[in-house]
């Protein structure tokens, strides 16, 4: 399991929304926290109303501060402000992920400067084709720096790939931990949204399409069985569903539900992580739930 957590902060309230999670993922794996501040080059002033780390001793002074906070705590702490102000904020915490031997990257989908907006594209992007480290996205918001990080269920949307399936193991192993279940779901069309070559068919032999898509729904159901049987074979409490429709409106559905503490989801390797951008998925997830989502990359064959 997760053995050393990367925390990029910016020195902002809005970026300590993800201390919560670190310090229950650090208890709970006995994993030690880097905090880590990457010196922006011609970073503004301001972030988030608050003036902005832009020298080296101030923000190493904040980071021995947060430090102390969560040493209190209980937590294995190191720090690392980066001492040369960088142009490319994500591929220096990508670097730093590397050379900080981290496993798991948690952040929040705001931070400073250029890092205002380039989470669901570079940095994630960075890491994840690297292959180097699994990130854990944390919406910001400030109502909820203070709320304790216990989720109930843990949900792993699947779509029958083995890339997928690679979800399985961490859920299980966090489960544990954490002392969470899991709930397997998987989305089957209806026939309005059917795409490509299905809407055509559809469109031409409905009766047929309906027949098809219940089919494929009895073996979605079948499937998640097996997969939850492996989970269920560790003790792990297990539920699956099934639902029906737009894959990404019906994954965000599934996942604003009450209980839902985190969400996995696996890519399948360079193309699986530029399609988990380019489909909006994951934005579509973290809009709608306040569940943190933990991105894994599958290596290819």
């Amino acid at each position: 399991m997760y053995q050393r957590l990367l925390v990029p902060l910016d020195g902002s309230r809005l970026a300590e929304v993800v201390l919560p999670i670190v310090t229950r993922l650090a208890a709970a794996l006995g994993a030690t926290a880097i905090l880590l501040h990457v010196l922006e080059r011609g970073a503004p002033g301001s972030v988030h109303g608050e003036r902005h780390l832009q020298a080296l001793d101030e923000a190493e002074l904040y980071l021995r501060d947060v430090a102390a906070r969560l040493r209190s705590q209980g937590v294995a702490v190191e720090t690392h402000a980066h001492e040369a102000p960088v142009g490319d904020v994500p591929e220096s915490i990508a670097r730093h992920a590397i050379e900080q031997e981290c496993d798991l990257i948690v952040m929040c989908t705001h931070g400073s400067g250029g890092v205002r907006q380039l989470l669901f594209g570079s940095i994630a992007q960075h890491v994840l084709k690297r292959g180097i480290a699994q990130v854990l996205l944390v919406r910001a918001e400030l109502d909820s720096e203070n709320v304790a990080f216990e989720p109930q269920t843990i949900l792993v949307p699947l779509d029958g790939s083995a890339a997928a399936e690679a979800a399985l193991s961490p859920a299980g192993a966090l489960a544990r931990h954490l002392g969470s279940g899991v709930h397997l779901v998987m989305v089957v069309d209806t026939p309005g949204t059917v795409r490509g070559e299905r809407q055509v068919v559809a469109q031409t032999l409905p009766a047929a399409t309906r027949a098809t898509l219940d089919l494929e729904e009895v073996e979605a159901n079948v499937y998640l069985e097996v997969a939850a049987a492996r989970l269920r074979a560790a003790s792990i409490p297990v539920t699956t569903e099934v639902r029906r429709g737009h894959a990404s409106q019906a994954l965000a559905g599934e996942a604003a539900e009450p209980g839902i503490g985190l969400v996995i989801v696996a890519t399948h390797g360079r193309a699986g992580v530029q399609a988990i951008w380019a489909g909006s998925v994951t934005a579509r997830l973290l809009a709608r739930t306040r569940a943190p989502i933990l991105l894994l990359r599958t290596i290819e064959p």
